[in-house]
Protein backbone atom coordinates (compact mmCIF):
# COMPACT_ATOMS: atom_id res chain seq x y z
CA UNK A 1 0.00 0.00 0.00
CA UNK A 2 1.12 3.49 -0.91
CA UNK A 3 0.06 5.67 1.98
CA UNK A 4 0.44 9.77 2.28
CA UNK A 5 0.12 11.80 4.82
CA UNK A 6 -3.20 14.76 4.15
CA UNK A 7 -5.98 16.75 6.24
CA UNK A 8 -9.04 16.44 5.22
CA UNK A 9 -10.86 19.70 3.51
CA UNK A 10 -14.28 18.44 3.59
CA UNK A 11 -17.02 15.80 3.84
CA UNK A 12 -19.55 14.47 2.04
CA UNK A 13 -21.57 11.10 1.84
CA UNK A 14 -18.64 8.50 2.29
CA UNK A 15 -16.41 10.49 0.38
CA UNK A 16 -13.50 13.02 2.00
CA UNK A 17 -11.79 15.74 0.04
CA UNK A 18 -8.35 15.74 1.48
CA UNK A 19 -5.34 17.99 0.82
CA UNK A 20 -1.62 16.51 1.09
CA UNK A 21 1.86 17.95 0.39
CA UNK A 22 3.82 16.03 -2.66
CA UNK A 23 7.18 15.88 -0.98
CA UNK A 24 9.73 14.40 -3.13
CA UNK A 25 13.18 13.15 -2.93
CA UNK A 26 14.48 14.73 -6.05
CA UNK A 27 17.59 15.76 -3.87
CA UNK A 28 19.02 12.89 -3.01
CA UNK A 29 18.44 10.56 -6.38
CA UNK A 30 20.88 10.33 -8.48
CA UNK A 31 18.81 10.14 -11.76
CA UNK A 32 17.45 13.31 -10.92
CA UNK A 33 19.32 15.48 -14.00
CA UNK A 34 17.82 13.19 -16.56
CA UNK A 35 14.42 12.35 -14.41
CA UNK A 36 11.14 13.80 -16.25
CA UNK A 37 9.75 13.90 -12.34
CA UNK A 38 12.51 16.99 -11.50
CA UNK A 39 11.87 18.56 -13.99
CA UNK A 40 8.34 19.14 -13.22
CA UNK A 41 8.86 19.78 -9.43
CA UNK A 42 11.22 22.48 -10.26
CA UNK A 43 9.06 24.34 -12.41
CA UNK A 44 5.71 23.72 -10.20
CA UNK A 45 5.13 26.17 -7.64
CA UNK A 46 2.73 24.80 -5.85
CA UNK A 47 3.38 21.22 -3.79
CA UNK A 48 -0.44 21.18 -2.43
CA UNK A 49 -2.43 18.27 -3.82
CA UNK A 50 -6.39 18.00 -3.01
CA UNK A 51 -8.04 14.87 -4.00
CA UNK A 52 -11.38 12.82 -3.50
CA UNK A 53 -11.01 9.49 -1.05
CA UNK A 54 -13.02 6.97 -0.13
CA UNK A 55 -14.33 7.67 3.59
CA UNK A 56 -14.92 4.81 5.78
CA UNK A 57 -13.77 5.90 8.81
CA UNK A 58 -16.52 8.79 9.11
CA UNK A 59 -13.40 11.74 9.63
CA UNK A 60 -13.90 15.18 10.23
CA UNK A 61 -12.98 18.09 8.75
CA UNK A 62 -9.09 19.67 10.21
CA UNK A 63 -8.49 15.95 10.95
CA UNK A 64 -4.81 14.68 9.71
CA UNK A 65 -5.40 11.07 7.83
CA UNK A 66 -2.92 8.88 6.16
CA UNK A 67 -4.49 8.00 2.51
CA UNK A 68 -3.62 4.90 0.70
CA UNK A 69 -3.70 3.28 -2.73
CA UNK A 70 -2.95 -0.39 -3.38
CA UNK A 71 0.46 -0.85 -5.67
CA UNK A 72 -1.56 -3.36 -7.97
CA UNK A 73 -3.93 -0.32 -8.40
CA UNK A 74 -1.46 2.65 -9.46
CA UNK A 75 1.04 -0.16 -11.32
CA UNK A 76 -2.44 -1.02 -13.72
CA UNK A 77 -3.14 2.98 -13.88
CA UNK A 78 0.60 3.57 -15.20
CA UNK A 79 0.52 0.60 -17.28
CA UNK A 80 -2.65 2.11 -19.07
CA UNK A 81 -1.25 5.52 -19.33
CA UNK A 82 2.51 4.73 -20.09
CA UNK A 83 2.50 1.53 -21.57
CA UNK A 84 -0.32 1.50 -24.73
CA UNK A 85 0.55 4.88 -25.88
CA UNK A 86 4.34 3.51 -25.70
CA UNK A 87 3.46 0.30 -27.91
CA UNK A 88 0.65 2.47 -30.22
CA UNK A 89 3.69 4.24 -30.92
CA UNK A 90 6.35 1.22 -31.75
CA UNK A 91 3.80 -0.76 -33.34
CA UNK A 92 3.12 2.39 -35.64
CA UNK A 93 6.65 2.47 -36.03
CA UNK A 94 7.05 -1.21 -36.70
CA UNK A 95 3.87 -1.84 -39.50
CA UNK A 96 5.56 -0.56 -42.38
CA UNK A 97 8.57 -2.23 -42.29
CA UNK A 98 6.94 -5.69 -42.70
CA UNK A 99 5.82 -4.36 -46.30
CA UNK A 100 8.92 -2.27 -46.91
CA UNK A 101 7.66 0.82 -46.76
CA UNK A 102 9.95 3.68 -46.29
CA UNK A 103 11.03 5.66 -43.31
CA UNK A 104 8.40 8.48 -43.68
CA UNK A 105 5.57 5.64 -43.61
CA UNK A 106 7.12 4.46 -40.72
CA UNK A 107 7.22 8.48 -38.84
CA UNK A 108 3.73 9.19 -39.78
CA UNK A 109 2.59 5.12 -38.31
CA UNK A 110 4.47 6.02 -35.17
CA UNK A 111 2.21 8.79 -34.76
CA UNK A 112 -0.38 7.99 -35.86
CA UNK A 113 0.13 4.63 -33.38
CA UNK A 114 1.03 6.97 -30.29
CA UNK A 115 -2.19 9.15 -30.79
CA UNK A 116 -4.03 6.25 -31.47
CA UNK A 117 -2.82 4.53 -27.67
CA UNK A 118 -3.79 7.88 -26.14
CA UNK A 119 -7.07 8.29 -27.65
CA UNK A 120 -7.50 4.57 -25.67
CA UNK A 121 -5.72 5.16 -22.86
CA UNK A 122 -8.32 8.28 -22.41
CA UNK A 123 -11.06 5.74 -23.31
CA UNK A 124 -10.07 3.30 -19.97
CA UNK A 125 -9.89 6.33 -17.61
CA UNK A 126 -13.05 7.51 -18.59
CA UNK A 127 -14.74 3.92 -18.33
CA UNK A 128 -12.84 3.54 -14.93
CA UNK A 129 -13.66 7.57 -13.79
CA UNK A 130 -16.66 5.57 -11.01
CA UNK A 131 -14.57 2.75 -10.45
CA UNK A 132 -13.93 2.88 -6.83
CA UNK A 133 -10.72 0.53 -6.90
CA UNK A 134 -9.06 3.22 -8.51
CA UNK A 135 -10.16 6.06 -5.64
CA UNK A 136 -7.14 6.68 -2.62
CA UNK A 137 -8.64 5.27 0.71
CA UNK A 138 -8.57 6.66 4.18
CA UNK A 139 -6.59 4.28 6.03
CA UNK A 140 -6.60 5.90 9.82
CA UNK A 141 -6.66 9.11 11.53
CA UNK A 142 -3.52 10.82 12.59
CA UNK A 143 -3.66 12.20 16.40
CA UNK A 144 -0.31 14.00 16.47
CA UNK A 145 -0.11 17.26 15.05
CA UNK A 146 0.98 17.76 11.58
CA UNK A 147 4.58 18.25 11.16
CA UNK A 148 5.29 16.55 14.55
CA UNK A 149 6.92 13.47 14.95
CA UNK A 150 6.16 11.67 18.24
CA UNK A 151 8.45 10.44 20.59
CA UNK A 152 8.23 6.99 21.72
CA UNK A 153 9.97 6.47 25.14
CA UNK A 154 10.78 3.24 25.68
CA UNK A 155 11.80 2.11 29.91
Amino acid sequence: MIEEFGRVLSIEDGFAEVETIRTSSCTSCRARHGCGHHAIAQVSSSNRMRMRVIDPLSVNVGQNVVIGIPEDTLLQASGWMYCVPLLGLVGGAVLPSLWGGDSNIAVVFSIVGFVVGLLLAKNKSKHEQNNLDYYPKILRIESFEAGHIPLIVTS
